[in-house]
């Protein structure tokens, strides 16, 4: 079947517009995403600061999901943690040990 010059502009400008809509879907999803965890531990405690002599903000429970915008992680010694947003800590930043949570 042979398309006219009018027919195949209309599919190509169809085409087109869905790979721009499925391509800006998936962008927007990446970005929104960040990283979200599920905590595993009984109870954890979202610190102000990554250190265990920091200030208990929150108290997060088995269960809940947790996580930020950006993924990022810091350590003190021994122990490793992972930033996650909450509205208790001074600047919306709070982090909780590695341990106490798993990836979503």
């Amino acid at each position: 079947m042979r398309m006219t010059r009018p027919a195949t502009a209309v599919l190509v400008a169809a085409l087109g517009l869905a790979g721009a809509l499925v391509t800006a879907h998936g962008a927007g999803a990446a970005a929104q995403a960040g990283c979200q965890y599920k905590v595993v531990w009984p109870t954890a405690g979202v610190y102000e600061n990554p250190n265990p002599a920091s200030v208990v903000v929150k108290t997060k429970q088995a269960g809940d999901i947790v996580g930020a915008s950006t993924c990022e992680g810091a350590g003190y010694n021994e122990y490793g943690y992972v930033l996650v947003t909450t509205d208790a800590a001074a600047d919306g930043r709070g982090w909780m040990r590695e341990e106490a949570v798993v990836p979503v």
